[in-house]
């Protein structure tokens, strides 16, 4: 009967590593240990709503997946980062410009080193990695709105009362409010007072708190990739397949098998060196091993491996985990830099963009839009302006001005109208809001006539087209 056997693997690099290694590693790369949460003692008699799903592991599988994130970096860009205007309110014809005036300042330097976009950026990157985005309303000690601040939504949660919210960071903690609530709030215990009951350091500062919903939850939202996430761990597999592995392991180049015997270590650490040491200074090196056994017989076994990665299989698992991330986050491949063969050109793409645009960023823009124009435009007294965000740009303007020309001509819309189309400004004049047929004012349409011409111009031109036809002929 054959004694234990002793297995060890000789990769390409030299190195020699024991079956039993191997069984660790394999082990510990598959652990899946999700990061604890900080708030575990703040849940239930305390009033702090648990999330559906631990917020810091979401946050961190941007740094899973490059798909993931980019796809995360360009929606909240599409969103946000485009830049932005202040429209004057739809049926306002002559809007207040002191209003914009007034909050314009504000809007262009709400943060010492940040700018506007910047700080709703990184709102909208926790919104979809995260399914959550905090942002702060800073006032000072005369309620007056001087600045905003992200916090990042891994730091937060929700508590049962609506309008309160808990930060913590290490052993630090600080209670908000939601933004418009007509109370103040301790910031160190979250305790409720009447408006103007506290000191400025003692008031807590307000939270526009945005969420992708969902439908098991009253408090929180869920990210776009979280169907998913299968996907995203299945590619993280085989990269670290591919890179601890192939990388840190090499490839296996030979099994060593000892059957019969019992290795010592000094047996062992001569074969570990003869492959580390001996043979790359010397392929032609020996190996000469003693083993005592008993009356069976000895086998010392070095078997060459074929390891077949199948590496066609992997990129088609990978291209199918993109595709399915992609998916779950409606972003079309080519807006994060990738461009296959035979697929997505000209107005196919152009059709893909205006899907996105409308199914995605457009509902987001808007969702943002109505919290700004709430808590800051009427902080400011605007009533007769309205933020907007600049909008992507997928327009064929040669094909556009095809249409607006027909449309034009049509008297389906006005010049003025084709302006802000395009984004210019209206022109005050009558004839700029005055519907056109043909080029000619809809008013002006009934003294109107086609012109006249005269019998020997008509001959004329007749001639001219009959002279032009034998030229076509005799050519």
């Amino acid at each position: 009967m054959d004694k234990s056997q002793v297995k060890a693997y000789v990769l390409k690099d030299g190195e020699v590593i024991t079956n039993d290694y191997l069984q660790r590693y394999s082990v510990k790369s598959m652990s899946k240990q999700i990061p604890s949460d900080v708030f575990i003692n703040e849940y239930g008699e305390r009033g702090v709503v648990e999330p559906l799903y631990n917020v810091e592991a979401l946050a961190k599988l941007m740094e899973m997946n490059t798909y993931h994130y980019r796809a995360v970096k360009v929606k909240a860009r599409d969103t946000v980062g485009l830049g932005w205007k202040l429209k004057p309110m739809e049926g306002i014809e002559n809007p207040n410009e002191s209003q914009k005036e007034s909050v314009l300042p504000f809007l262009n330097s709400l943060h010492p080193e940040k700018t506007l976009g910047e700080v709703l950026s990184q709102w909208m990157e926790d919104f979809e990695a995260t399914g959550n985005g905090y942002l702060e309303l800073i006032r000072d000690e005369s309620q007056q709105l001087i600045g905003i601040e992200h916090i990042p939504s891994h730091t937060m949660r929700r508590h049962v009362d609506d309008s309160l919210f808990l930060q913590i960071r290490g052993t630090k903690k600080r209670w908000f409010k939601r933004a418009g609530a007509p109370w103040d709030v301790h910031d160190e215990t979250g305790e409720k007072f009447a408006l103007g009951g506290l000191s400025y350091d003692e008031r807590a500062t307000e939270i526009i708190h945005i969420l992708n919903y969902s439908p098991r939850s009253d408090y929180y939202g869920v990210p776009d990739v979280l169907p998913a996430l299968g996907a995203i761990l299945g590619d993280k597999e085989r990269e670290e397949f591919n890179i601890s592995f192939f990388e840190n392991h090499a490839i296996p180049a030979y099994a060593v098998t000892v059957s019969g015997a019992d290795l010592d270590k000094d047996t062992e650490d001569m074969i570990k060196r003869f492959f580390q040491k001996d043979l790359k200074e010397n392929r032609h090196a020996t190996l000469v091993l003693t083993a005592s056994g008993g009356e069976e017989k000895v086998e010392f076994n070095f078997q060459a491996l074929a390891v077949d990665v199948q590496e066609a299989s992997f990129r088609l698992y990978r291209k199918d985990n993109r595709d399915e991330v992609l998916s779950s986050h409606g972003v079309p491949s080519y807006r994060i830099g990738i461009s296959e063969d035979g697929s997505l050109g000209g107005s196919t793409a152009e059709e893909s963009t205006e899907i996105y645009k409308q199914s995605i960023i457009n509902p987001r823009q808007e969702m943002v839009e109505a919290r700004l124009n709430k808590h800051i435009l009427n902080a400011f007294g605007v009533s007769d302006w309205i933020f907007k965000f600049n909008e992507i740009d997928n327009r064929d303007e040669v094909r556009q001005t095809e249409v607006f020309s027909r449309q034009f001509n049509m008297g389906a819309i006005t010049p003025n109208k084709v302006r802000e189309l395009i984004g210019e400004v209206r022109m005050d004049h009558p004839l700029m809001d005055s519907p056109y047929i043909n080029g000619v004012p809809i008013d002006q349409l009934k003294s109107w006539k086609p012109p006249i011409h005269s019998p020997d111009e008509l001959l004329k031109s007749i001639k001219s087209l009959h002279e032009r036809l034998l030229e076509v002929v005799t050519k």
